[in-house]
């Protein structure tokens, strides 16, 4: 008697685990630095180090100091004079000619086009909310069969998105190194995974899960009447289309990058220019007393920080869907995805608090505090109304007429009359 008890007490869930969010590491955040500007915002930024000029040019810095020092050291006590005299002509030599490399312009030139895929990666990065949305509003129904319907098809597209993402990004494909990692992750069951094996193409599957959901949409328009009409269905379709488009936006950057050559000119441009300066920055010993020279040379020390900075922000950009500081987290995003998607077309579906508005004479004061008038037409603020707040531009913004002065400005949310 107790067994078939709690039978028939037991409910039934629905078998889809949802993610354990993971904490936000998408890029540096400095945002709260810069939120006032003052006289110490430069400071502040200066001295974060995550993500930092400092942290990207330390080691090259380091390595460039060493060598510039190893050959001042050669030039001042190993070389004979002779030596010593055809080494300050191929200083000043080589000094007067770096001019011709424009390593401004091609840097300047390259990190544009690279900062302008990076926007794109990360327009085309695809957030579930729209999906979700148009799913959790246009598939109607609160029976079990609907709930496991919107949530499949958050699933499958969420699904799609991991298999775009563990093919170009090295986060996710260590979460997902097999097809076995997503059964286990809660992303796919075994049945759709053999069913996966058996769609026999040569090319990538990321378009399945995306047609399942198609699918789905498909069936709940005809079959199980969960969308009731044909706009809606086109709507969600039309929403599945744009999830699917920015993941093959994604697919196409990763297919085909900036030609190697380009990046190859700049990076070598670079080196090569401050490798010229080890022997073309040095201080002679026949300059004149007059011209200012140092043994330490500062001034080549900075513009080295500048340019390989500038370079190292290109290098860093040109994959943002990397391990670097200010790369892209693809596996918090597919963990959001997944738990504000469920979220959305489950937890959420069909539930509005009701429609209310509050009363004029309320204790705690009203947002509705200009009255109609007998027409309809909106009326200015009275005393009373006024009287009744501290302060009546607290709560609404009022926008102000061009025909009407700014003494009284018309409130465009009306009260209900009592």
């Amino acid at each position: 008697m107790t067994k078939e008890k709690n039978r028939t007490t037991t409910t039934t869930t629905i078998p889809m685990p949802n993610p354990k969010p993971r904490l936000s590491a998408m890029t540096v955040n400095y945002n709260q630095e810069v939120s006032s500007v003052n006289s110490f915002t430069f400071v502040k930024l200066l001295m974060t180090w995550r993500g930092s000029i400092w942290k990207s040019v330390k080691c090259e810095l380091t390595m460039w100091i060493l060598a510039f020092a190893a050959v001042q050291s050669v030039y001042r006590y190993l070389m004979t004079e002779d030596q010593q005299k055809f080494f300050e002509y191929a200083a000043v030599h080589l000094n007067v000619r770096l001019v011709h490399i424009p390593l401004t312009f091609m840097l300047g030139f390259f990190v544009t086009i690279v900062v302008d895929r990076w926007r794109s990666v990360f327009t085309n990065i695809g957030f579930i909310e729209n999906v979700a949305l148009s799913v959790g509003t246009l598939v109607s129904g609160t029976d079990h069969a609907a709930k496991v319907l919107r949530r499949t098809i958050i699933r499958y597209l969420v699904l799609s998105q991991v298999l775009v993402l563990r093919d170009i990004s090295m986060r996710v494909r260590r979460r997902f190194p097999t097809m076995e990692s997503l059964v286990t992750g809660g992303f796919l069951y075994r049945d759709e995974l053999e069913k996966m094996y058996k769609c026999e193409t040569m090319y990538n599957k990321y378009w399945l899960p995306t047609h399942w959901a198609n699918q789905l949409v498909h069936k709940a328009m005809f079959e199980t009447k969960n969308v009731d009409s044909v706009q809606s269905m086109n709507s969600v379709l039309m929403n599945i289309k744009e999830f699917r488009q920015s993941m093959e936006m994604l697919t196409k950057y990763d297919w085909v990058p900036i030609p190697i050559a380009y990046p190859q000119v700049v990076f070598l441009a670079v080196r090569v220019y401050f490798i010229i300066c080890l022997i073309s920055r040095q201080y002679l010993l026949s300059a004149p007393p007059t011209e200012a020279q140092s043994v330490v040379p500062v001034m080549t020390i900075l513009q080295f920080i500048f340019f390989v900075g500038w370079m190292k922000v290109a290098e860093a950009l040109l994959n943002p869907l990397g391990e670097d500081d200010d790369d892209f987290e693809c596996n918090w995003l597919i963990d959001r995805n997944m738990s504000t998607g469920i979220e959305i077309v489950d937890t959420c579906h069909d539930s509005c608090p009701p429609l209310k508005l509050e009363e004029p004479d309320d204790e705690k004061g009203t947002m509705y505090w200009c009255h109609p008038t007998k027409n309809g037409s909106q009326a200015p603020p009275t005393a009373v109304a006024i009287s009744q707040h501290k302060n009546p531009f607290s709560k609404v913004l009022n926008m102000v007429h061009p025909s009407q002065t700014e003494s009284s400005p018309p409130s465009y949310r009306l009260e209900v009359p009592k």
